[in-house]
This record gives structure tokens, C-alpha cells and sequence, in this order.
């Protein structure tokens, strides 16, 4: 890839670094440096230490300069939800850490005093809490493994401390598999680098299930300066095709590389809150679904300048129809003459003219306005919810007041009309209607300044709110959903608004009561709504856009318990582009799903280009989570 600069009687010289794909290009990285070799301690070990930066160009590396000065690298930059971030020694063997700001490397000293003037040659991975973990070979040979942990995504670090994990001191790599478990690679033998191994952890504090992955090294070859006999050492790993393939050296004379199926680990599944999806990576290729067996039709086709806005469509099935409902304007999404539309269907793929459910309370031009929060039966009744607000100002989010004098008010179907039945719950922006967890009514809200609480009530009115995380990462958390498993836990899936490109995930074992964390989980997300559910089959179904780039395609992921998706389907995907213009329109969009089962199949309805509602039919049976 590089040769060597001076040929081999002058000083200077290159060390590989790591090879890594970024932004759809492939990088090396290798430092280059002039003697001596193994200095003394406090005596310079890399003189005129470089790391540079090599793009493959589809023929050939080409040195694209310096990339960090005075660095020894020891993996390439990762993330781990924030800057990107690397480990370094300097020339003088002593270790830092750098973070990329604003295309410069911000350096950051590690603990340096005895006993931890000889850490060296660390890995790094993120836990399902986002702390991340740094595992540090001990070049003073206490034959142990250190550790140093950092909160804010690698920035700053605690001292590293000793752990009981034994090390032949060499290097290790740590991280995480795509079923949820974490995994490190080290040679666990103090005595030599025999065998090379793994252990995993549910936690990625606390690894068990040793294996070793090479012993019995063949016989050394060939004479060498620090060519120790008999062993492996110095892994790296990659994740693909369902193998980890692990890359290292053989008595530092060849190079070999092995393939480990992950199921042949035979680790049971993984249940943490961060591990929505069962295989990172499953979604990486979107446009590749298979499409649900799914037939489609119009439910609303909007009028330009006068119905030219239509979102946040809901379903239900009430007196031998069902019903839609949704939001619509003449231009833009929440303009002030927003008002709640809805339309019946015997079969649900002929619908009805629209009629207005809940008109703009004060005209065009005056600030109230309404968004459909739901439509569903409750005792023998059809009812509707409809959120009142005078304001829709997202730019104050954190600032002030988002939506004023925000109420959720309720609307009762007689038979012959919509009548208004006052306020359901104060100061709550819902996202689907109530459902009962362990007997109480159950609400997810977001309150005036958009912040989440999970709301409880024995009846409609005396709601006891629980905030759930807002402070960042999680201040901009938007649109949550939520359903129970068979365990007693209540999951809320939530949009991520900080456009991490995930979504969040946060956990209660005591019936919505009180909440863990949020996390953001593996699962994909376009940021947009989204919306969970159960099907007469048992199987538990989540439907998002997982395209982080758009909102195309809108699919069906499925679970058998609730805590990890797999099988994923387009519903609808490839779609066309909009007909006319409007504030906060996407073109080539479905988005903002609801589901209902009946007669046998799942309905979904939607909102195409936010110019029209739409409904997909899936047959359950033709659905094999």
C-alpha cells in the first residue's frame, strides 16, 4: 500500500493503522515515524511522529497528508454518539485522546501519573447506556486488563482502573455483535499470547462464555527482533455476512484471517432496551424489502389551495364501517385554518365523500386551529380526539411556549353528527388514542413546551403525569408510542428529533408508572412517526420509515416478544412525488402510520406526500412474523 520511504538502512518507516470505510470511501490510516525503537521510558520513542491518510481511489492508496500529528493511533476515529473520537500515543509513548471538531482534532490528556504512565494500545465500545468503555493493555505488566469509562461520547475520561481480566500484555479489541451482545478479544493467557480468545457480556461491563478462537500455534519460522514464539496476537474484527471475521497475526509472521459464524457462539438472545432490532445492519438496505402482500387505496385526495395539507390519519371500525380521520389544511401542515376531516367506508377500500369532524374554531385568519389525535371505541362508542392549540411555533422548542393554550379535547359520534364533549386532558399533545395498562387509562403527552410524559387516570380528567427524560441527548424526543409484553414491561419507542437516525427506546416495569432512560437503539428511522402493535397471531408488529435519508418506503417490521424486530416489508415504498407545494411537504413520502386489525387483516392508513390519506390491507395470514 506504502513502501517503505527511505528503504531499508534509513531511519524513517510506517505502522499500520487501520482501514475503515467513511462517507462510502475506503480509508488507511498509517503512522510514520523516524527511530529509535523502544527507547527508554521518558526517552522519545517515534521521532517526527505523523499519522497520515491514505484514499483508495479505485486503483490505488493515495496519501492524502497528515491527518493527526504526533499521533500513534490504535484504531481508526469511531463514534459513539457524538464527535468522532481516537486513541493516541504521542511521541513520547504517552497517552491521549482526540475528537474531531469542525474538521480539526481536539486533544484531550488521559491520567499519565504512576500507575498509569504505561497504558497503551486501548479499544472502545459504547454500552446500551452510551457510556462508553475503554480496555487498556498495561505495558507495566500487571498482566490484567485496565479500564477508564467516559458520559459524554469519549470527550473526557475517568482514571483507568485495574480490572480482574488477565492479559499475556498485547493488544485487545472490544465491541459490539449486531444480536446485542458485546465481545472482547484478547490472549487471557499471563504466561504467553496462547490462545487467542473471546468472552461476551450482556451489559458491556461484565464479559462470561470464554472461547478460544486459536491455540496450539504453529512452530515460529524465522528469527526476529520481539518475535515472541508460538503465538496470536494483534486482532481486529469485522461483522458481515452474519461471521465475524477476526484478522491477527501468527508468531508475527503471517497473517491470517478466521470466520466465525455468530450463531455458532450459540448466545441466547440479548434483551436491552437499546436492541430494538434483532441484527444491526438488517435495514441497511431498504429499497431491497420485500413488499407486503398489501392492497391499496385512496382514502382522501387533496385539492390544491383547498385541501392541499392532509396528515395525521388514524382508522377504526365502529357500526359495520370504518372510519378515517385526519388533519387538513388549504396549504401547509398546522396553518391556523387547520381543521379535523373524516370519511366512512363499508369495505374500506370505497370511501365516502369527506366531511368536516371539527371546523377551524376561528377562520383562516384567526391563531386556534385543531390536529386529529385519534379516532377509537370505548364503551360501545365512537369517539374522537382532536388537539386545540393557537400556536404552532417549533422554533421556540426549548425556549418558550410551542403550542398555546394546548388542550385534547373529545368528540362523540351520535349517530347522526360529531358532538364536542369538552376537554379530555389538559395541556397534552397525544399521539394515539388511550389504551389500559394493568387497568389504568394510559396516555403518552407532550405538554405546551413539547415535553414527554407518560399520563395515567383511573377515568378521563384526573390524569397524574410522569415526565420521562429531557434533558440532552433526549430534550428533543417527539411523537412517542407505546405497548405492553407478556412480561409486564411498557415499551415507548420514540422519534428522535436531535436526528440521531434512530429511534429512542425507554423501558417501565411498573405499568407506565415510572420510566427508565431513554436510549436510541439500533433501529433505523427516517424521523417521523411511528406506531406499534399486536396482532391476533401474537406477534407484535412496528411500523416507521427505516430509511434515516427519507421517509420512503413506510414498512412492517415483527417480534415474537416484543423486545427485538426481524422480517421486515415495504408497505409502501418507491412512491410518487407531489403534486403541489407546501410548508413542511416532502416529495416521494408516506408517513404517519395507524393500524387496526379486523376481518382478518391489518389496515393501515397513511399519509402520501402529506397531499393525500391512503390505506393498505394486509391479510394477517399472509404474514409470518
Amino acid at each position: 500500500m506504502v513502501e517503505d520511504p527511505d528503504g531499508p538502512e534509513g531511519p524513517r518507516r510506517w505502522i499500520a493503522r487501520g482501514i475503515y470505510a467513511a462517507g462510502g470511501k475506503l480509508f488507511a490510516l498509517a503512522a510514520g515515524y523516524e527511530g529509535p525503537r523502544d527507547a527508554p521510558t521518558g526517552r522519545e520513542s517515534w521521532h517526527g511522529l505523523r499519522l497520515h491518510r491514505f484514499e483508495w481511489s479505485g486503483g490505488r492508496w493515495v496519501d492524502q497528508g497528515v491527518m493527526v500529528d504526533n499521533c500513534m493511533n490504535n484504531y481508526p476515529p469511531r463514534s459513539h454518539g457524538g464527535p468522532a473520537v481516537m486513541t493516541c500515543r504521542d511521541s513520547f509513548a504517552r497517552m491521549y485522546t482526540a475528537h474531531e471538531q469542525n474538521g480539526r482534532w481536539i486533544t484531550a490528556k488521559l491520567p499519565g501519573e504512576a500507575p498509569h504512565d504505561r497504558m497503551s494500545e486501548p479499544s472502545e465500545y459504547a454500552d446500551a447506556d452510551g457510556v462508553v468503555h475503554m480496555l487498556l493493555r498495561d505495558a507495566r505488566r500487571s498482566r490484567y486488563l485496565y479500564r477508564a469509562i467516559s458520559k459524554d461520547a469519549g470527550r473526557t475520561w475517568t482514571a483507568p482502573v485495574r480490572t480482574n481480566y488477565p492479559d499475556a500484555t498485547s493488544k485487545n479489541i472490544a465491541g459490539r455483535l449486531s444480536n446485542g451482545w458485546f465481545y472482547l478479544i484478547n490472549n487471557p493467557n499471563q504466561s504467553g499470547r496462547d490462545p487467542l480468545a473471546i468472552s461476551f457480556s450482556r451489559d458491556g461491563w461484565t464479559f462470561e462464555r470464554p472461547v478460544a478462537l486459536r491455540l496450539n500455534p504453529p512452530q515460529q519460522r524465522h528469527p526476529g527482533r520481539a518475535k515472541g514464539p508460538n503465538s496470536f496476537q494483534y486482532p481486529h474484527t469485522v461483522e458481515h455476512g452474519g461471521s465475524l471475521w477476526v484478522i491477527y497475526s501468527t508468531n508475527k509472521e503471517d497473517i491470517e484471517i478466521s470466520e466465525y459464524p455468530v450463531e455458532s457462539f450459540g448466545l441466547p438472545p440479548v434483551r436491552t432496551a437499546s436492541h430494538l432490532l434483532s441484527r444491526t445492519g438488517m435495514l441497511d438496505d431498504v429499497n431491497a424489502l420485500p413488499e407486503a402482500p398489501a392492497r391499496h387505496s385512496t382514502v382522501f385526495r387533496g385539492v390544491e389551495k383547498v385541501s392541499g395539507f392532509n396528515l395525521h390519519s388514524y382508522i377504526a371500525h365502529h357500526d359495520g364501517r370504518f372510519w378515517a380521520m385526519w388533519s387538513s389544511s388549504m396549504v401547509g401542515e398546522e396553518d391556523p385554518d387547520q381543521q379535523v376531516l373524516y370519511a366512512t367506508s363499508r369495505d374500506g377500500h370505497r370511501w365516502s365523500k369527506a366531511e368536516v369532524l371539527a371546523a377551524d374554531p376561528d377562520g383562516p385568519q384567526g391563531p386556534a386551529r385543531w390536529i386529529a389525535r385519534g379516532i377509537y371505541v370505548t364503551g360501545g362508542k365512537l369517539t374522537a380526539l382532536a388537539a386545540y392549540i393557537e400556536s404552532a411555533d417549533y422554533r421556540n422548542r426549548g425556549k418558550s411556549v410551542v403550542w398555546k393554550n394546548l388542550s385534547l379535547r373529545r368528540f362523540e359520534w351520535t349517530g347522526r353528527k360529531w358532538e364536542p364533549r369538552g376537554v379530555y386532558a389538559d395541556d397534552c399533545m397525544n399521539n394515539f388514542p388511550p389504551e389500559r395498562l394493568n387497568g389504568m387509562l394510559a396516555l403518552v403527552c407532550r405538554d405546551r413546551d413539547m415535553n414527554v410524559t407518560m399520563a395515567l387516570a383511573d377515568s378521563p380528567g384526573a390524569w397524574k403525569h410522569t415526565p420521562v427524560a429531557s434533558e440532552p441527548p433526549f430534550d428533543k424526543m417527539d411523537e412517542p408510542t407505546y405497548y405492553a409484553t407478556e412480561g409486564g414491561e411498557v415499551h415507548m419507542i420514540v422519534r428522535d428529533n436531535s436526528r440521531s437516525g434512530v429511534m429512542l427506546r425507554a423501558l417501565s416495569a411498573d405499568h407506565g408508572r415510572t420510566w427508565s432512560k431513554p436510549v436510541r437503539t439500533n433501529y433505523p428511522d427516517a424521523t417521523s412517526k411511528n406506531f406499534p402493535g399486536r396482532l391476533s397471531n401474537g406477534a407484535y408488529f412496528l411500523i416507521n420509515n427505516p430509511n434515516p435519508k427519507g421517509r420512503d418506503p413506510l414498512a412492517v417490521s415483527f417480534s415474537r416478544d416484543g423486545w427485538t424486530f426481524d422480517r421486515a416489508l415495504a408497505i409502501r415504498k418507491n412512491l410518487p412525488p407531489r403534486r403541489f407545494e407546501g410548508r413542511a411537504k416532502g416529495s416521494g413520502t408516506a408517513q404517519y402510520p395507524h393500524a387496526i386489525e379486523h376481518g382478518g387483516s391489518l389496515w393501515v392508513i397513511y399519509a402520501t406526500n402529506k397531499e393525500d390519506i391512503e390505506v393498505a390491507e394486509i391479510p394477517v395470514s399472509k404474514l409470518r412474523p
